[in-house]
């Protein structure tokens, strides 16, 4: 009998174990080292969607946080991704977050290299910190064994949670990010080594998330729009580099990473409040925006999802002289966003700015593997002067930068780019003919000299036109036989073969008014003052 009590105990514990239920665990379960999570929900909001709903949430309703989206939520804030690396980037890959999950039968610490918990402390703990209706709360602390700077380690604690604020929203679960009773956690008994720093309740909304669509205002930068890759496709397929290419990103690239850096939501709430893409201490945004491609130096607004120049010149070089960072070649990468902190502003909550700037530089990150383009972090700054000089703002010694962050297009060793998509320029509606004449321009990334082909759309082809050097715009003329609609196509091809995309543009040959007509500008066109005339493009 004592054979089969036992028997039935040790399959009863596997069972639970696999489900994953520990909100009943039994005493066996509990006194077990590690108790494995089961796999991570595959959630598939987009990313834009999942930072624009991001909002902090204060008030839980009493339905439970099953154990599949709490596995998902540590995960993306601290888990393993497929091929080895963290759910955040460090740049000094030093990961110094251990965090704690409380539940109101334990509490138990998150193992991120089997993706498990192991039981810390039993007893209900949901007490410690605010919003106590909360079902879970994850406290997040600073090991200081492993890094002796609270303010970096901070800002790696900003990405770990602005991964909990947009699985969370994108499981229709809420949190928000607490300091409040946050030393709480040392009724955990918490080794020496370890400071508290942020407390995250979790749970079911109430009420719940009511967005409203409301696009940004119309401004020089393109609308915020919906890629195609979720918050798991980001976090599993982050690109990181050191070299970027010399492919100049579209100005909805441009437009999209520096919104996800500080920019307000496309949605609403249900109290017609647009919420930022990433949280802040108190209400206060201390942080100003700036960056900087081939043309010129920016400053961002994000109120109006707007940008204004500062200086209309190509200034990377100036900006990578002045980073301590040898092997990451900035200057190369084609757009470079600055955070700049303003030291006027609340000095006293300077450990939550670092986790500003933290979540501000996660951001960038995802939203530019949302786009397939690479970025990295430099939090090395050798020459505040230097940078502030290059970006057109040394008379602002109140602003203090602390992360730089390169996006682009990787650079691949030996690798041949195509040329860009040509612009087509000319007359897009004429009478049949009459010559026209059309401006064809295309840049190669390598600045190898292009050809051009040209299809007219009535049959007539160019040929191979070059080679022309890079950005040189080249002129050819045609006329059309017929009225109609044409279709005039063009490629570019570099002088290694590397072709680009088709450019296309219309045009239209208008029907006569009458045959009257016809004889009688056919007769005028015989003469050259009424031929200009009816070259024109009106």
């Amino acid at each position: 009998m004592l054979t089969i009590f036992l028997s039935t105990l040790f399959f009863l514990t596997i069972i639970l174990t696999v489900r994953g239920r520990f909100d009943k665990l039994s005493t066996l379960e509990i006194n077990s080292n590690e108790i494995p999570l089961p796999p991570p929900i595959p959630v598939d909001m987009i990313l834009e969607e999942s930072i624009c709903r991001r909002m902090s949430v204060r008030s839980f309703t009493s339905e439970q946080v099953t154990d599949e989206e709490l596995s998902t939520i540590l995960w993306a804030a601290y888990g393993y991704t497929d091929d080895g690396n963290r759910s955040i980037y460090n740049p000094d890959d030093i990961y110094s977050t251990v965090i704690y999950v409380i539940r109101s039968d334990a509490t138990y610490k998150y193992v991120p290299e089997n993706h498990s918990l192991s039981l810390y402390k039993n007893g209900n703990y949901l007490y410690i910190g605010q919003y106590d209706t909360a079902p879970i709360k994850l406290g997040l602390v600073w090991n200081k064994s492993i890094t002796d700077d609270e303010l970096f380690g901070m800002s790696e604690i900003g990405m770990i949670c602005q991964n909990i604020y947009l699985d969370a929203n994108a499981l229709d679960l809420g949190t928000v990010t607490t300091g409040g009773g946050v030393e709480e956690l040392n009724q955990l008994g918490l080794p020496s080594n370890e400071k508290p720093e942020i407390i995250m309740p979790i749970g079911h909304p109430s009420p719940s998330y009511d967005f409203t669509y409301n696009p940004l205002p119309q401004s020089n930068l393109p609308s915020i729009i919906n890629n195609t890759n979720s918050l798991k496709d980001c976090i599993n397929n982050r690109l990181i580099c050191k070299k970027w290419d010399n492919i100049q990103l579209t100005e909805v690239e441009e437009s999209q990473l520096i919104w996800s850096s500080y920019g307000y939501s496309y949605l609403l709430d249900d109290t017609n409040k647009r919420h930022r893409t990433v949280p802040s201490a108190v209400g206060i945004y201390p942080f100003k925006i700036y960056a900087a491609n081939k043309d010129a130096v920016y400053f961002y607004n994000p109120s109006t999802h707007s940008i204004s120049t500062i200086v209309e010149e190509d200034r990377r070089e100036q900006i990578n002289n002045s980073l301590g960072s040898n092997d990451i070649w900035a200057a190369s990468a084609t757009w470079i966003i600055i955070p700049f902190y303003n030291t006027n502003t609340n000095p006293q909550y300077i450990t939550w700015w670092y986790y500003e700037v933290g979540a501000i530089s996660h951001n960038i990150i995802l939203e530019a593997t949302a786009l397939n383009l690479s970025s990295n972090i430099i939090t090395n700054i050798s020459d505040v002067n230097g940078l502030r000089s290059a970006l057109g703002i040394s008379s602002q010694t109140n602003l203090q930068p602390w992360f730089v962050i390169p996006v682009g297009h990787p650079f691949i060793e030996n690798q041949n780019n195509p040329p860009n998509q040509p612009n087509i320029s000319g007359p897009t509606k004429g009478n049949p003919g009459v010559e026209y004449n059309y401006i064809f321009n295309s840049m190669d990334p390598d600045d190898d000299p292009v050809y051009y082909y040209i299809q007219w759309g009535d049959g007539i082809t160019s040929g191979w036109i070059g080679p022309n050097n890079s950005g040189e715009n080249i002129t050819q003329s045609h006329s059309w036989s017929k009225k109609g609609t044409y279709n005039i196509r063009c490629k570019a091809k570099d002088i290694n073969g590397a072709e680009s995309n088709w450019s296309n543009l219309q045009i239209t040959m208008p029907r006569k008014k009458s045959i009257i007509n016809f004889f009688i500008l056919d007769f005028l066109k015989q003469f050259p003052l009424f031929k200009i005339f009816f070259s024109i493009d009106f």
